[in-house]
């Protein structure tokens, strides 16, 4: 198999310096190359939001049923959902509306857009709007399906929807113009949320897909912090993921630190505990037509080096100025330790096919893996198809 090396991807490519962020799409494009890496965004971009729609739904079927006590109070803190906004990452269901609510106030729309790494146009966005920590109103658009919003002009500078962040001279100012236009639809859609916050999430394909195929919430955590940092803090000519306008509860949390960012959103989250994200069923036949190495990639990296504890994934460290990188050995970001040191699935007498379900354990930044035993299973499955181990 050849050799996939930095010097590969042309230097043009906007999101060249921020893929050695990403373990899993840094790990693909080594894998399968550069053309892999362009078919990839094609094909994974064009349905990338077909999997953000099942995981909204079930988030949304998910909170009306615990509002509605059809859960069980207790067992609610055993159950994980995607958090509306956004809905790349995990969160437990009994938490979902605090989070929420603290994040974004008593009512906001959030909306989750996705560029095309290739030629900066908007894939995809959906959007949420949230009352008292509870969706109250969603949409989706999808480039290629919704041409007529996607060609809405923005009403003072005439630029078409698809074509602002290509034209803003960073993500900040397309965050900023792409909320005007959406203002508008807003306004328009739902008149009594006029007065509402607004908030938008833009990431590029790659930052999004990396997210994806991520097997722990704790490292999609500090993929969202690499994302955030990566301008202010990495040096780099432009984020890889934003928050515009960061809730004032986040205030600057790209300076916070890498290791209290993680341990921050994770207690909100899950009360900083390791859930192994699913990828839901419903997508596993878009995934095997359209990208099945995907799976293959994700099933060689579960048995050959397990998963990062979560003590790891805070002590992962990164280059102060990915700027002036060059060469890919001068990325030298390291985790503690050594493979050795990984989450061992068949500690958990865990198999790759049951990990994609989704497995909640009693695993946090204090534990370590001679602490591990099947016994640190809490749940299996996400949403209303949680099972819960009897303990």
């Amino acid at each position: 198999m050849p050799i996939n090396t930095f010097g590969d991807i042309p230097d043009d490519f906007i999101t060249k310096k921020h893929l050695p962020l990403g373990v899993n799409i840094w790990g693909m494009f080594k894998e399968y190359g550069w053309e892999y890496l362009q078919y990839l965004f094609k094909e994974f971009g064009r349905k990338i939001g077909d999997l953000e729609k099942i995981r909204l739904s079930e988030s949304v079927f998910t909170a009306k049923d615990i509002m509605k006590d059809r859960t069980g109070s207790k067992k609610s803190e055993k159950i994980l959902t995607y958090s509306f906004f956004p809905p790349t990452l995990a969160i437990r269901a009994d938490l979902q509306p605090g989070t929420m609510k603290l994040l974004f106030g008593e009512s906001s729309d959030t909306t989750f857009l996705i560029l095309n790494d290739f030629d900066q146009d908007v894939l995809f966005a959906l959007n949420t709007h949230i009352e008292d920590g509870s969706p109250q109103d969603w949409w989706s658009i999808v480039s290629g399906e919704d041409d007529d919003f996607f060609d809405r002009k923005h009403m003072k500078l005439g630029y078409k929807f698809r074509n602002i962040p290509k034209k803003s001279k960073n993500l900040n100012q397309a965050a900023n113009r792409l909320i005007q236009v959406l203002r508008d639809v807003r306004n328009e859609r739902t008149p009594q949320w006029n007065d509402s916050n607004y908030h938008i999430i833009i990431g590029w394909c790659s930052a999004v897909i990396n997210m994806l195929l991520e097997k722990s919430n704790i490292e999609v955590l500090g993929c969202m912090h690499d994302g955030l940092a990566s301008k202010d803090i990495y040096r780099l000519k432009n984020y890889w993921f934003n928050f515009f306008p960061a809730p004032t509860f986040m205030g600057t949390t790209g300076y916070m630190g890498r290791d209290r960012f993680i341990k921050m959103y994770a207690g909100l989250t899950t009360d900083s505990l390791l859930y192994l994200q699913p990828i839901e069923k419903e997508a596993h036949p878009m995934v095997n037509d359209l990208v099945p190495e995907c799976f293959e990639f994700l099933e060689n990296r579960w048995n050959k080096k397990g998963v990062y504890l979560p003590w790891q994934s805070v002590e992962r460290r990164i280059p102060p100025n990915l700027k002036n990188i060059k060469k890919e050995e001068n990325f030298s970001a390291q985790y503690p330790e050594d493979p050795e040191s990984n989450l061992d699935p068949k500690v958990l007498d865990i198999s790759f096919k049951e990990s994609l379900k989704g497995v909640l354990l009693d695993i946090d930044f204090y534990t370590r893996k001679e602490d591990l035993s099947p016994d640190s299973i809490i749940s299996t499955g996400y949403g209303r198809k949680t099972v819960f181990k009897d303990k």
